[in-house]
């Protein structure tokens, strides 16, 4: 199952500081359990900040975004995704069922004002106790960014085609 989502650029009222912009709805949160960078373990750091990553469509617009918030850090880096292709499979992923979904991600660091896109893959495996989720990030520099942990509420990308 192939699906795209189309670019656009949202600024998004931080999230952290638990303000949501007018009109913006939380499709998904995904609570950062483990957390690397370039194969050095940062997970101390991001259960501290309680970080998370957070789907999300904003103005009604239909579109998708993406958004990694730390809030005790009171930090976050958000921006749409574009050029998504995705694909389920049953019992491919740790004989789990597992949806796998490759996009672009624009985006904006609002600790550092730096912006980028990025290269993703997301996964999502159906485990009997809930969802866990692997998120892959390589933005500019190939810095290998991997969040892993569990779904919060459910999530339906095929509405985003």
């Amino acid at each position: 199952m192939k699906s795209k989502f189309y670019p656009f650029l949202v600024l998004l009222i931080f999230l952290t500081n638990g303000l949501l912009a007018q009109n913006q709805e939380t499709i998904a949160k995904f609570i950062i359990t483990d957390a690397s960078i370039n194969d050095m373990d940062y997970t101390p750091t991001y259960l501290k900040w309680g970080a998370y990553s957070v789907f999300y469509t904003s103005d009604n617009d239909g579109l998708l975004y993406m958004a990694n918030v730390a809030p005790e850090n009171n930090s976050q880096s958000y921006g749409p995704m574009y050029s998504t292709q995705g694909a389920s499979y049953d019992e491919t992923y740790d004989m789990y069922k597992a949806d796998i979904f490759y996009y672009n991600w624009r985006y904006i660091n609002d600790y550092d004002s730096k912006r980028g896109t990025a290269k993703v893959q997301f996964i999502k495996i159906y485990k009997p106790q809930g969802v866990a989720f692997i998120l892959k990030i390589i933005p500019e520099d190939l810095d290998v960014v991997i969040f892993k942990g569990y779904m919060e509420g459910t999530i339906d990308f095929s509405k985003y085609k």
